[in-house]
């Protein structure tokens, strides 16, 4: 690696980076595909924490030194950010010539050179351009192209990433800007407001014309234009919500994400992948915290800050958008952060070249740390390139695109079907079309179409700005569940706080499914002025579930989403419990009891079952109560099986029930427990007793047996076969324990279905949308097979030896992840010796192996049935 001989120094650089000393941060960088060189070109103390780059003609380079980007009260240098232009004289590289060409500008995001000498700065609150006029390498004139007014100062989530359209546009992101409102203002005195959603724009040059292009992103810091025009951006932040996302970015399109809606990691309004209706999902998962990104032929180049390396993303076309299987090209140590990407214009033919600027420290603080690095691709010898011409566009991204621009005429009848299409970008690009003509569209009209009609309807009708008044209370009634759902969506997400009679209405409805009463909690608290609050509400919750007036399901709903898991483990090895607010008690929860509401006292028996070493003695009373249902006490066994061993005694009583449900969950509780002789003389005696539970017995006397003779985990056809042959129909409800079973398939330890469990891996509710039993028991058999990249776990190796896995959330000085349990874990950089992304997912590839086939036919009956929408 070659290291540049830099001259002209500036003193106040050297003053403020004396003290470094460039071994103390070894990049440790090396290539990992053939035809990549990466070589140092600059590095501290001549540059400090660099962001925006770009290169021009002559090969220049230019590059944001940033002094300000919290800035510590002891930090000695420029009082403002620098704007650096380096220069290799001698074209060798022997020797390359640093110039302060701009020293005015504060939390400055990026840099993008224009036509005639402008260079294009992106600071927090403005978009500017400056030029030098005069000739002397300095620039003397500095003109606003777009400002944006909030009261939010956080100088991270304000303007950032710049491109340029091919028709000579600008094209620029804006981060959220912690929900608080603002305004983009152009030159000609075009505004453009908001509030809690990131978004990106384009205006002419001199910032004219300045127009929204999409929203819903949290912080898209960088962006690029491909030369026909395809936009695309990463993702910088990913919040309680990862991965980091690489985007393809459409006119009028909605990525989903709105930070009024506070930071749980679900919320019925928010998608990050294309979940919701009309919001369109990522191409890839990033790797953590991308600041630009770059086409490179077919492909984009997406440096990551906080994995320390440079990806290829190879775009294969897939219908309207694309998908990628990324490489990755370049990896470094911690003390490689790659933020900025720009191509030298100059080089041409076989060999590319790329400039990175490197943040290098973990901070986020200006610390005085920076590099420039060179990356050299040569295209003979890179075969993983692949085609450098642009293909031309499917005929479903082209109708998508006349759908959008309306050059194209569709009928209602059409563009209704196209809304309803499995490809979201035709589907959002109808939705645009279709809004269009909703202001002709009258309630008589829109009530006789089918449901999935109406359902685009209302999406249609919330692009549109229609008038909630002549629609709202119409639709908030329709019979259609999913109707209803996005009607509340509406008046969310549009704050129309006069409809909250109306939504206090719904919410005391008594046939209200699970779905719709998230929707109502988050709506009501958005109306209140507390989005943030999300689905929780204990004061709201409580009050449900005391109100005596309130239909029992609606208590139940309130009362599930009461108990609470918390973000962070209390110590290592202590398996989490929910914690109850002060006002539900024990008392509180025998009370409801005591009303005799199956629907009610099975939510009662659930929440308890959340705490089971709390309220072990009331699950027992409840197990042991030949009065209560059958499904009641097979609720309570269930909740005992978390505290199994010390009620061993109690359990193997209940094993000889002469309640098949009661005797075969209390035989679930009892698999991983160890037997006493004489334990296992009373079940083989039980067990002849009950020859239809023989199954469940032989796996409570030998649960290893589980693990012989039978099929390949790779053989699922085997394994569907051996589960349809047996002869006990699916039972629907001893799958749903099975799924939240402490000890057997644990699946709530990840998966969210129903609205119970953790959001470690994919929310469930809506599996058994997708018909698919095959590719259902594959996953179960092969969970690594087809992982989705968003849910890889990374391993994380301490110096003392411990090791940790989960899924990453943040990475700068510390590392955060989410373990399988759903618990939030941050670890300092300096403690970790090693970190690993694995190929293994969480879901345990021998899940079966602790089930029967008939407790494996009974889960997956589960997960196809939509059961959901009845809890």
């Amino acid at each position: 690696m070659k290291y540049f001989t830099i001259c002209s120094l500036t003193t106040g650089c050297l003053l403020a980076v004396s003290s470094l000393i460039a071994a103390e941060r070894k990049p440790q960088v090396k290539s990992l595909r053939p035809g990549v060189r990466i070589s140092l070109v600059a590095e501290h103390p001549d540059l400090s924490t660099p962001t925006g780059i770009d290169v021009d003609e002559q090969g220049r380079i230019w590059v944001v030194a940033t002094h300000t980007h919290f800035r510590p009260d002891d930090y000695v240098g420029p009082e403002h950010d620098e704007i650096l232009v380096f220069t290799d004289r001698n074209g060798d590289g022997s020797t390359v010539q640093r110039q302060v060409f701009y020293n005015a500008t504060d939390a400055t995001m990026d840099l993008e050179l224009g036509r005639d000498g402008w260079v294009y700065l992106a600071e927090r609150d403005r978009i500017l351009r400056i030029k030098d006029t005069d000739g002397d390498g300095k620039a003397d004139i500095e003109e606003n192209i777009a400002t944006l007014k909030t009261e939010a100062n956080y100088p991270h989530n304000g303007l950032e990433g710049m491109a340029w359209h091919p028709d000579g546009d600008l094209v620029f992101a804006l981060g959220e800007n912690y929900a608080k409102p603002w305004t983009l203002k152009g030159t000609d005195g075009t505004s453009i407001n908001g509030a809690g959603r990131g978004g990106i724009f384009r205006c002419t040059a001199d910032g004219k014309k300045l127009k929204r292009i999409a929203s819903g992103f949290w912080n898209p810091f960088g962006v690029c234009v491909r030369a026909d025009g395809e936009i695309f951006a990463a993702e910088n932040d990913p919040g309680e919500r990862p991965p980091c996302r690489v985007l393809h970015i459409v006119e009028g399109g909605d990525y989903g994400y709105e930070r009024s809606y506070g930071a749980e990691a679900h919320h019925p309004f928010v998608s990050w992948n294309g979940e919701l209706r009309g919001t369109l999902p990522m191409i890839h998962p990033s790797g953590e915290a991308p600041c630009g990104l770059l086409p490179l032929g077919r492909g984009l180049l997406v440096p990551s800050w906080s994995d320390h390396r440079i990806d290829f993303f190879p775009l294969t076309q897939k219908g309207a958008t694309y998908e990628s299987k990324p490489i990755t090209l370049v990896k470094g140590g911690r003390y490689f952060r790659p933020s900025c990407i720009a191509k030298d214009p100059g080089a041409q033919g076989q060999k590319r070249i790329w400039y990175l600027s490197d943040w290098v420290d973990g901070r986020y603080q200006t610390h005085g740390y920076g590099r420039l690095w060179k990356l050299e691709v040569d295209l003979q010898q890179a075969p993983w390139v692949g085609n450098l011409d642009l293909e031309p566009p499917t005929q479903k991204a082209q109708l998508s695109a006349d759908l959008r621009s309306g050059k194209v005429k569709h009928n209602r009848k059409e563009l209704l079907r196209f809304a309803q299409d499995e490809d979201p970008f035709l589907a959002q690009s109808a939705l645009i079309s279709l809004s269009r003509e909703a202001s002709i569209w009258t309630p008589e009209d829109v009530t006789g179409w089918s449901a999935a009609d109406r359902v685009q309807a209302v999406l249609a009708l919330k692009l549109a700005n229609a008038s909630p008044q002549k629609w709202i209370k119409l639709l908030l009634s329709d019979k259609s569940v999913d109707v209803q759902f996005e009607t509340l969506r509406w008046i969310s997400d549009a704050r129309l706080k006069t409809f909250l009679p109306e939504v206090e209405q719904k919410l005391s409805q008594s046939d209200l499914d699970y779905r719709r009463f998230e929707a109502a909690i988050a709506t009501w608290n958005t109306l209140k002025g507390k989005p943030e609050a999300g689905i929780r509400n204990p004061t709201l919750l409580l009050a449900k579930v005391k109100d005596a007036n309130s239909a029992p399901r609606i208590r139940a709903y309130a009362l599930r989403l009461l108990p609470t898991q918390p973000r962070s483990a209390p110590k290592e090895g202590v398996q989490p419990v929910h914690s109850f607010p002060k006002e539900l008690t024990l008392e509180l929860l025998q009370q409801l009891l005591e009303l005799r509401d199956e629907v009610l006292s099975l939510e009662v028996v659930r929440t308890l079952a959340a705490n089971s070493i709390m309220s072990q003695k009331l699950l027992v009373k409840i197990a042991a109560d030949p009065k209560q249902s059958v499904s009641l006490r097979a609720e309570a066994i269930a909740g005992l099986a978390s505290v199994a061993e010390q009620n061993s005694a109690f359990l193997l009583k209940l094993a000889g029930d002469k309640e098949r449900i009661v005797r075969e969950e209390a035989l679930r509780s009892l698999r991983s427990v160890q037997h006493t002789s004489e334990d296992v003389l009373a079940l083989k005696m039980l067990a002849s007793q009950h020859p239809e539970s023989a199954d469940l017995f032989q796996a409570a006397l030998a649960p290893k047996s589980l693990t012989t003779g039978r099929p390949a985990l790779t053989d699922t056809q085997a394994w569907l076969q051996a589960i349809e042959a047996v002869k006990d129909p699916a039972d629907l409800e001893s799958g749903r324990r099975i799924f939240h079973h402490a000890r057997l398939a644990s699946c709530s330890h990840c998966h969210r279905h129903g609205g119970r469990g953790n959001v470690v891996g994919p929310d469930l509710s809506s599996l058994g949308n997708r018909k698919d039993r095959m590719w259902v028991l594959r996953s179960i058999l092969e969970p690594s097979r087809e992982m989705a990249p968003e849910y890889q776990p990374r391993t994380i190796i301490l110096n003392d030896g411990r090791t940790f896995t989960g899924i990453r959330l943040r990475s700068y000085v510390k590392e955060t992840i989410r373990d399988a349990n759903g618990q939030n874990r941050t670890f300092d950089r300096n403690d970790i010796e090693m970190m690993v992304e694995s190929p293994t997912s969480f879901m345990p590839s021998g899940l079966v192996h602790r089930l029967t086939d008939r407790e494996l036919k009974d889960l997956i009956a589960y997960l196809e049935s939509n059961s959901h929408r009845k809890e």
